[in-house]
């Protein structure tokens, strides 16, 4: 019917337009016309599939950003005027590195999502001894074991076979980028930097087996987050637990 509201959609794989590479993204677009975007971080080594089944509401886009081997993110911001951004487990370092460059647009949310600005860090984010074990020991062979650590098992089916989507050599590539530019932040004069971005939510699962809970605990608290909210028996991926952007954000 003409008047009838529209209603939010998930995304379709032929529906996803290729923008660029590294870092690179994809914009999902409802209209023309849309001026709201919904700006994602995505995850070390994932695919979109770890969030195509969230309905996007029918006022925004959507623009999904993965591979942090660079910094780089060309996209031309000034078309939207509201956006809200949601970042997971590395994507909350992505998002904050951009953030103190000044290449990252105003927001008015910003959720976190299992994640830290300090991926590698004995208190704060990854213990230092495990982050260099997983990128020292990345095979072919023992990617499966980490997936099911990310996943929480062999629950997740769809899940689990989109991480294996990515070439290996490529996820270890960007996995030491990360690693050298914390080994840089940690032998720096100033190891623990605060981005300028304001984070409105932390979102944990109580179990995950990437970064630990408490650790996770920790930086949000440093970083003064008011809402902090830890999923009883939650994972690393929680995602499964949502069917919509917007609960996220509520």
């Amino acid at each position: 019917m003409e008047n009838e509201k529209p209603s939010a959609r998930t995304i379709e794989s032929n529906e996803v337009h290729y923008l660029c590479r590294r870092m690179q993204k994809e914009l999902f677009r409802q209209s023309p016309d849309s001026n709201k975007l919904i700006l994602f971080f995505n995850g070390w080594a994932m695919t979109l599939e770890a969030v195509s089944h969230l309905a996007i509401p029918p006022e925004y886009d959507l623009l999904h950003v993965w591979d942090y081997r660079t910094d780089t993110l060309d996209f031309d911001w000034s078309s939207y005027r509201e956006i809200c951004l949601s970042a997971w487990s590395m994507g909350v370092w992505a998002a904050e590195r951009l953030s103190r460059e000044g290449r990252l647009p105003s927001v008015v949310s910003a959720v976190a999502i299992c994640g830290t600005g300090y991926p590698m860090d004995d208190t704060m984010g990854i213990p230092l001894d495990i982050f260099r074990g997983t990128l020292d020991g990345l095979t072919e062979e023992n990617r499966l074991r980490f997936n099911r650590r990310m996943c929480g098992g062999k629950s997740l089916k769809h899940l689990f076979e989109a991480l294996a989507a990515r070439e290996t050599d490529e996820i270890k590539a960007e996995l030491g980028r990360v690693y050298e530019e914390e080994e840089k932040r940690l032998k720096s004069d100033d190891p623990h930097p605060v981005a300028p971005l304001s984070w409105d939510k932390a979102l944990i699962g109580a179990k995950d087996r990437i970064i630990p809970a408490k650790n996770q605990q920790a930086f949000w608290q440093m970083r003064g987050c008011r809402n902090i909210e830890t999923v009883a028996e939650g994972d690393h991926y929680l995602f499964n637990r949502f069917t919509e952007w917007e609960q996220l954000w509520s």
